[in-house]
């Protein structure tokens, strides 16, 4: 085109100006066109030479400068498709060489769902305890998933490079690809965590019915020991009781043949019958002369049994005298000495003289007998309570002194007791904190530690310094206590009395104005001598739901006459400001505490010797208001309630996981017991470690100890896992009494003295 346009311009015969024209624009055209062309790339630009354009000073010289570029262009083209071709094809070969790692994955990701199936296969036969096969397989199975989720790591990197290699259309098919090995990738993650989610169910559930196994043989064992030992005691007095009933038999058959030998002996002898008769009025003299003798401790008792004499008497009375008009009737008949029947009339009327005398002394005992009714059931049936009513010293109102803040009242408290003129005692100022913590998480404490590392002295001393001696009562239990009535007392409905207690009487004490805003305590020394699940339970319920309700002690079945002034009908409203501190001691005497006890109440293990230090002495003191008290604790809630909530997410986050591996857990109450305990420690000068570590070890690690199937390495394990999250608190101290208490029974695991 260029060549003939260049001749048409050379030739000899040259058009006119209009056809020159016609042909400067195609030139313009052609230049336009070749300057709109798609630029070529650089890596071919460079292999073809560039042509210069000559200057354009004649139309032939133009043209073959246009016929040089598009003979250029072409040959940039022809390039560009051949290194376009090799690209394509390298994509190609990689593109290839993806579907086969593809097809690896896929391959990798079959085997991993017959190895999920086999591991559900090994679960079922570790449910029939096969135990250690499974750790093993699913050992196994967790080392093929790491080497899988390697490989996929390392392909899925290749991928990634080689896909950066290629043109701008093929990243973004191939990161479409990356997308999707990385979801596969991601899948192959998640399935490795279910195995080792299905692993450590496999793993808690084996050991929670392990131990579920061991809690039910122990169960069905203390339940058969418990109904032997009750069979034995109703054996024992079922034999009792026939052996009584042989005696009383045995003595009313000597009776009943002494007196058929007497009436054989005397037959119808008069004298003879004289002389028994003689016998039965010293007889009648003796018992009435023991009738006027009764002691006045056994008045009533006495009157019964004499009563009961008087009876047999006339109605032995009554037989002899049948049996004297019987006589009478045959001396009549056959006797015919006027002598002998004056001296029988005579006997007559001596009998019936003492007849008469025994008839009166009867309505006597009789008319004494209704008028020591009368007088007992005039009498209070709660006579130590009502004196308290009419006590002044206990009827006067005492209001109690407040106090700055929860971190002076622990120092005070401390040196009270420090300076006490009898004894000192040098109680930590942790030990003293949480007490006081506990006070306000629980109504009921529990306080246990070898013997004499001061466990009574612990509440004695604490309340004598809060709130003065008349602050404390200590009730010693005793061991054969199987009921409320050995706790409460119980009601005499003979006497019309009820048979107050030491802890009864403490209790009303509490009510009275005196007392009303004091706070005091019961101490119940050697708590576990007896079963507190037995003679505590209505306690243990009334201190459950006292936190919401006014709690009541049913004493009485009914409503009675002359009560004393704090009752509410037949029950005794328990007071508010008591709390209850059982000591404990763990020997062959002594028996264990149940969950359910544990739970309920603040546990606080006392250390076995304690440094002394230099008290300040405190001077005279009006006692603490319990008002001011409950108002602290309040306060100090409301201040801390977000560091609260922090504790309660972190026990959620990092605890609670670790304890249910053991076949542990918690629910409301021990976050109810949280929301208090942990503000009073940290307003009374403690800090976060010292509350949760509290907690944990007293709440959650004691119930690790001599638990089913609990191995040494994986409480070793777990005080690491509490270790290393503990950080998460912000605290700068360590969990000393959770980790002392882990690893103290791990090493009574590994010495054979555990389950």
């Amino acid at each position: 085109m260029a060549k003939s346009k260049a001749r048409q311009g050379a030739g000899p015969q040259r058009p006119a100006a209009n056809s020159g024209e016609a042909n400067a624009r195609k030139v313009d055209d052609i230049e336009q066109g070749l300057a709109a062309l798609p630029e070529i790339p650089e890596d071919v630009v460079d292999e073809v030479p560039p042509v210069e354009p000559e200057t354009a000073t004649v139309t032939a010289t133009r043209l073959k400068n246009l016929f040089d570029q598009v003979k250029q262009q072409g040959e940039n083209y022809k390039r560009a498709r051949e290194k376009l071709s090799e690209k394509e094809a390298d994509l190609n070969a990689k593109g290839l060489e993806v579907k086969e790692q593809q097809a690896a994955l896929d391959k990798r990701e079959a085997e991993l769902a017959v190895a999920e199936k086999d591991l559900a296969a090994k679960r079922m036969a570790a449910k029939a305890g096969f135990v250690d096969e499974l750790r093993a397989i699913t050992k196994e199975v967790s080392e093929k998933i790491d080497a899988m989720l390697i490989d996929a790591a390392t392909w899925g990197a290749e991928g990634k490079a080689k896909a950066l290699e290629a043109t701008a259309a093929e990243q973004e098919r191939l990161a479409a690809e990356r997308a999707q090995l990385d979801s596969e990738w991601e899948s192959l993650r998640k399935r490795q965590a279910d195995v080792r989610a299905l692993e450590a169910e496999v793993s808690s559930t084996t050991e929670f019915l392990k131990a579920r196994e061991a809690s039910l043989d122990s169960l069905v064992q203390r339940r058969v020991e418990t109904e032997i030992t009750t069979v034995r005691d109703d054996l024992e007095d079922t034999k009792a009781r026939l052996q009584a009933e042989l005696d009383r038999v045995a003595r009313k058959d000597s009776e009943v043949r002494q007196l058929r030998n007497e009436l054989a002996r005397f037959g119808d002898d008069p004298d003879g019958l004289k002389r028994r008769i003689e016998e039965l009025s010293e007889e009648l003299r003796i018992k009435k002369d023991v009738l006027a003798r009764r002691p006045p401790e056994d008045e009533v008792s006495e009157l019964r049994s004499k009563a009961l004499r008087v009876t047999d008497a006339e109605n032995e009375a009554a037989y002899w005298r049948s049996r004297y008009d019987q006589i009478d009737s045959q001396l009549r008949r056959y006797l015919v000495n006027v002598g002998e029947l004056e001296v029988l009339r005579d006997e007559r009327d001596a009998l019936a003289s003492q007849r008469e005398t025994l008839r009166q002394a009867i309505a006597q005992q009789k008319s004494d007998w209704e008028e020591l009714q009368a007088k007992e059931s005039s009498t209070k049936p709660f006579p130590a309570c009502s004196d308290y009513d009419e006590d002044p010293e206990l009827a006067r109102e005492v209001i109690g002194r407040d106090f700055d803040t929860l971190a002076d009242l622990v120092d005070e408290i401390r040196n009270r007791m420090a300076t006490n003129p009898a004894t000192s005692f040098y109680y930590s100022e942790s030990d003293v904190r949480l007490f006081l913590a506990g006070l306000a998480s629980s109504r009921l404490h529990l306080l246990q530690g070898i013997s004499g590392t001061g466990k009574t002295s612990l509440p004695r001393e604490f309340f004598k310094a809060l709130a003065g001696d008349a602050a404390v009562q200590i009730v010693e239990v005793q061991a054969g206590w199987r009921d409320k009535d050995d706790l409460f007392g119980y009601y005499n409905a003979f006497e019309k009395r009820f048979a107050e207690s030491e802890f009864t009487k403490s209790l009303y004490r509490a009510l009275l104005p005196a007392n009303a805003d004091r706070p005091m305590v019961v101490v119940l020394d050697e708590m576990n001598l007896a079963h507190p699940e037995q003679y505590f339970s209505v306690m243990l319920s009334l201190l459950e739901n006292s936190t919401t309700d006014q709690g009541y002690l049913d004493l009485l079945t009914s409503e009675i006459p002359h009560l004393p002034k704090m009752f509410e009908g037949s029950r005794l409203p328990l007071p508010r400001n008591v709390w209850f501190v059982g000591t404990a001691n763990h020997d062959e005497t002594t028996v264990a505490f149940a969950d359910k006890t544990y739970d309920r109440a603040h546990v606080q293990v006392l250390p076995a010797t304690y440094v002394p230090f230099q008290a300040r002495n405190q001077g005279r003191a009006d006692p603490v208001s319990f008002d001011a008290l409950d108002q602290a604790f309040i306060t100090a809630t409301l201040e801390y309630a977000k560091e609260v909530t922090k504790v309660k997410d972190f026990l959620r986050s990092s605890m609670r996981e670790e304890f249910e591996k053991f076949g542990v857990g918690w629910g409301n109450r021990l976050e109810r017991q949280i929301d208090r305990f942990v503000p009073v420690v940290l307003d009374g000068g403690g800090d976060l470690t010292e509350a949760v570590d509290h907690l944990v070890a007293t709440k959650l690690v004691r119930k690790l100890e001599d638990r089913f199937g609990v191995r040494p390495e994986d409480l070793d394990a777990l005080a690491e896992t509490i270790e290393l999250h503990w950080d998460q608190l912000q605290s700068s101290s360590h969990p000393s009494k959770t980790l002392e208490a882990l690893r103290k029974e791990s090493k009574k695991l590994r010495g054979g003295f555990g389950s």
